[in-house]
């Protein structure tokens, strides 16, 4: 959520360009080639409102669905190209996200080497959100070729976490032996694979960079105000307890599953078509089997839009999570 401004706090692209424009002021009229006589005054920073900051932009950092997601425990059956999209895009909505938030966080006071830091990180967050959209153009592309996806997530997840340079190929290593499986010529995929695995390495060098930088600058902020400040990850950690703890099912999400689902005999077969057909829907349980598996039973009165025709299911539900969202996975009924 955007901060107002206020005479108490500003945004953090206006304190980079207070920053900027005060060493360029203070190198302005220096012989370039003899060093600086003197060092350039710090910006005032301020205790109170260095920690404040800190906490703020790793709460943010580690708000909502983002890469994380991709390490957690996930349902191991088969997930099409639309599940692993949607996957996708729920956590690349998340990183445009973090960064709305941690480029809105007031920085009046705050000490320059954390601010600048946090506007490195969230262009990183971008970066890594436009190379995953990336991702899922060629991923698209490749399933109306072949008969089936090549490119997951669990490879998606190697290409910006490995680095070793043996990885270098891996798409298009992937995307050839697909090839070889159903004989179709994916020769129009190689440069844009190319592509997305050249953005995939930079994103990738960028983050380690930052996790490097993450320790230099801790070290300057408690020399220069003798306290702790937690690793970034002892924030992302308890934000990832919390959410596998809250992963509830809604009647609205429930209902989203159903849309197009087919159930029913040659002569008696119902398909669910839209929501609006749903018109007494109640949940009688939910029942956790596991961190990845959930069992729903559902009853519900529904109603043709078209047709008119009325029906009552039992319906029963297990769903599968696939790292940010429940897909459902086995659907069961009686009337």
């Amino acid at each position: 959520m955007n901060s107002p401004r206020t005479e108490s706090g500003f945004h953090l692209q206006t304190a980079l360009i207070g920053f900027g424009l005060a060493a360029f002021l203070a190198c302005s009229g220096c012989d370039r080639n003899e060093p600086a006589k003197q060092n350039v005054a710090r910006p005032s920073a301020n205790a109170d409102a260095t920690w404040k900051f800190w906490e703020s932009f790793c709460k943010a950092a580690t708000a909502d669905t983002g890469i994380e997601a991709l390490k957690s425990p996930a349902w191991q059956g088969e997930v099409d190209t639309a599940d692993t999209c949607a996957v996708i895009e729920d956590i690349v909505a998340g990183e445009r996200e973090r960064n709305r938030t941690i480029t809105s966080l007031p920085v009046l006071h705050v000490d320059p080497d954390l601010a600048n830091y946090a506007v490195e990180f969230a262009k990183s967050r971008i970066e890594l959100a436009d190379a995953m959209q990336d991702y899922a153009k060629l991923l698209k592309k490749q399933e109306s070729m072949t008969s089936g996806p090549a490119l997951g997530v669990g490879l998606l997840f190697n290409l910006l976490n490995h680095t070793d340079d043996k990885q270098d190929g891996i798409l298009w290593r992937a995307l050839a032996d697909e090839a070889r499986q159903t004989g179709e010529n994916l020769q129009t995929l190689r440069e844009p694979a190319k592509e997305v695995e050249a953005r995939a390495t930079t994103v990738r060098n960028s983050l380690g960079r930052l996790n490097a930088e993450e320790m230099s600058v801790r070290i300057k902020l408690a020399q220069r105000f003798d306290r702790e400040f937690p690793p970034h990850d002892t924030y992302a950690n308890a934000a990832g307890s919390e959410s596998n703890k809250d992963r509830p099912l809604s009647k609205d999400q429930i209902i989203q599953t159903l849309i197009g689902r087919h159930i029913g005999g040659l002569f008696n077969m119902w398909t669910f078509d839209s929501p609006q057909e749903f018109v007494n829907f109640k949940i009688l349980s939910v029942k956790k089997q596991s961190d990845v598996l959930t069992h729903c039973e559902v009853q519900t009165h529904v109603k043709g839009i078209g047709t008119g025709q009325e029906r009552d299911f039992q319906l029963h539900l297990t769903y599968g999570w696939i790292y940010t969202r429940w897909k459902l996975v086995d659907l069961q009924y009686s009337e």
